[in-house]
């Protein structure tokens, strides 16, 4: 004979969802704007063009994304989210090639110089030659606009 116990099971309540005000990572910025407009990690991930576990892993911080995903972070966003000084010819150069989605290898091949020399010159270890400046600031001057303004808390 089998006698039947009450089950009850207590689950806490989900936690709110919490964001940080003034994010610092890129992973941050994204669960900003998600909560904001109200859409889920999964709605976020196929605009983004990743999977779901990608955007859980960045907006916790244990991973961040590749440079060939920045192009649809940044238009989903709606602003430039890296936060590095982007005055100098090597700060528009970072800026360029996040915002194009490209490595420090193609970077480095459509300016005719070499990978180590595109890190140097972002850094401001390097100082740049008219043959480099010129096409980099023609690529800066076509991104849209909203790809050259930085977020700036409210």
């Amino acid at each position: 004979m089998r006698t039947f116990l009450r089950y009850s099971k207590t689950v806490r309540k989900p936690l709110k969802h919490e964001y940080s005000q003034n994010p610092q990572t890129v992973g941050e910025h994204i669960r900003k704007k998600r909560i904001e407009s109200g859409q889920t990690q999964k709605e976020v991930a196929t605009l983004i063009g990743v999977d779901e576990e990608s955007i859980f892993a960045w907006e916790k911080g244990t991973s961040t994304p590749m440079v060939h995903n920045y192009p649809l972070i940044i238009a989903y966003l709606g602003y430039y989210p890296l936060d590095h000084e982007t005055e100098s010819i090597g700060g528009k150069l970072q800026q360029v090639r996040y915002c194009l989605g490209f490595s420090c290898k193609k970077t480095a091949v459509i300016l005719g110089v070499d990978t180590a020399t595109v890190r140097r010159m972002e850094l401001g270890k390097r100082a740049l030659v008219k043959k480099v400046h010129n096409p980099i600031q023609t690529m800066w001057f076509e991104l849209p606009a909203y790809a050259k303004q930085q977020y700036r808390s409210e």
